[in-house]
């Protein structure tokens, strides 16, 4: 099992680090914190990008409810 960090995710989406940190903040991306560090499991990363991810919509529709 590896997991990657902030930085990896970020480089391998082509986003910042601020960005993947706001993305896991509203629990958009499956995350495991460790103290207060972050990984993501890569197997749960490479599933959730070819699911697609998830959307600012997905997450206001789930709080709508």
């Amino acid at each position: 099992m590896r997991f990657l960090t902030v930085n990896e995710i970020a480089e391998t989406l082509g986003m910042s680090t601020h960005r993947v940190y706001e993305v896991l903040r509203h629990g958009l991306m499956p995350a495991v914190r460790i103290g207060r560090q972050v990984r993501v499991e890569e197997q749960a990363f490479k599933e959730w990008v070819a699911s697609g991810g998830q959307t600012y919509d997905h997450l206001n529709k789930s709080r709508a409810s």
